[in-house]
């Protein structure tokens, strides 16, 4: 009787944390262009695979140091969900040569909508989560 209340328990408490997952760990770091630190762009970490641990991708906004802390998508709590994630990192500005508006990205194609960068989240979490990016 003792273990099949032991291991009942033990199904709940794993069914409770899930696998490879849990919560969203700390993510930071900073992002530059050819050795400056790049301010106000947009940083997003998307799942490799599944859901992110119930909390989808991240995102964060880069100061004026390039730093940056993400935060999740669902429920816009601090952090991303441990593992493998794409990266894509913007920065858009109006286009002076544009009279109707449109935006021009400043960080070059390759880091955003050809993006190939990835990272992968340690269950720890990270305060180096660095990109140093090139023109």
């Amino acid at each position: 009787m003792r273990q099949l209340v032991f291991g009942l328990c033990a199904a709940a408490v794993l069914g409770a944390v899930g696998c490879g997952g849990g919560g969203p760990v700390s993510v930071s770091g900073v992002v530059t262009l050819d050795g400056q630190p790049v301010e106000g762009a947009s940083v997003s970490f998307t799942p490799d695979a599944g859901d992110g641990g119930g909390v989808g991708g991240s995102y964060g906004k880069t100061d004026a140091q390039g730093k940056y802390a993400l935060k999740t998508v669902i429920g816009d709590r601090g952090g991303a969900a441990p593992g493998k994630h794409k990266v894509t990192i913007s920065l858009s500005k109006p286009d002076p040569k544009n009279p109707e508006g449109a935006e021009k990205n400043l960080i070059p194609a390759k880091y955003n909508t050809k993006s190939d960068l990835t990272f992968d989240v340690p269950t720890s979490g990270t305060d180096k989560a660095d990109f140093v990016l090139t023109k």
